[in-house]
């Protein structure tokens, strides 16, 4: 079985013989938590789709300096983008739908307020949270790119041309999401997902009425943390690299 070594991200991951310095919870991390001393492999990610081979030089002071070494090949991050416009919705449950949206290959999260919102848009601190959320489930999946996420006061916006948007929908009569899936690859993927109420009869309409194509994903009702998750692996399934389709 090959070595997986652990992995730290750094927003330059430049050449070959090159030091950068990791400080903060990264450098926390490598030596308080995973105990690597000078000398120990470990691999640094830029977060943008690079990542080098590098082994630990020093630590000390609340920092780590880091030599770099090869590059290392291949392709990790889902070629397909599949953005997931989620409506808030409890803290914990946004926390879970980004960290396992984020190991399942989403490229970014938009949160937006929906009619039935019943919270309020996360602070900076917050937002801040969400961000090491996805980067840590970066990490743990071995993904190179860290998601975007941000904030939006309004509906989804218009799908464009060369993009498929997919709005959640639950109750009789919504198309299946596998009849949705079963057109060629799109340049994109959007998914919208309603908060825990569901989504009003304006909204749904003026979503419709923006490119939005109501989709299914059965006759059991999911939680508004886990459709959207739910709703990317099958995208990716389809389109992307976790099938056969013409990403894989």
């Amino acid at each position: 079985m090959t070595e997986r070594l652990r992995r730290a991200f750094h927003p330059r991951v430049e050449g070959e013989g090159a030091i950068v310095r990791l400080a903060g919870e990264e450098a926390h991390h490598l030596v308080r938590v995973l105990r690597l001393r000078p000398g120990d492999r470990l691999s640094v990610c830029d977060g943008g789709g690079r990542e080098g081979e590098a082994a630990l030089e020093s630590a000390g002071g609340g920092a780590a300096e880091v030599r770099i070494g090869r590059e290392i090949p291949g392709v990790v991050d889902p070629s397909l983008l599949v953005h997931v416009c989620q409506a808030l919705c409890r803290p914990e449950r946004i926390e879970w739908a980004v960290q396992k949206g984020t190991e399942v290959g989403a490229s970014g999260f938009r949160l937006w307020r929906a009619a039935r919102s019943q919270v309020e848009a996360p602070s900076p601190e917050r937002l801040g949270r969400l961000g090491r959320v996805a980067l840590e489930a970066c990490k743990q999946s071995g993904r190179r790119r860290v998601p975007s996420i941000s904030v939006e006061d309004s509906l989804p916006p218009a799908v464009p041309p060369g993009i498929v948007g997919l709005l959640l929908q639950t109750g009789a009569g919504a198309t299946p999401i596998a009849a949705r899936l079963a057109g060629p690859r799109p340049g994109e993927a959007w998914i919208a997902v309603g908060p825990e109420g569901g989504l009003s009869r304006p909204e749904t309409e003026a979503l419709v009425g923006r490119g939005w194509l109501p989709a299914s994903l059965g006759p059991r009702v999911l939680r508004t943390e886990t459709a959207g998750v739910v709703a990317c692996a099958l995208a990716l399934h389809a389109w992307g690299d976790l099938g056969s389709g013409p990403g894989a």
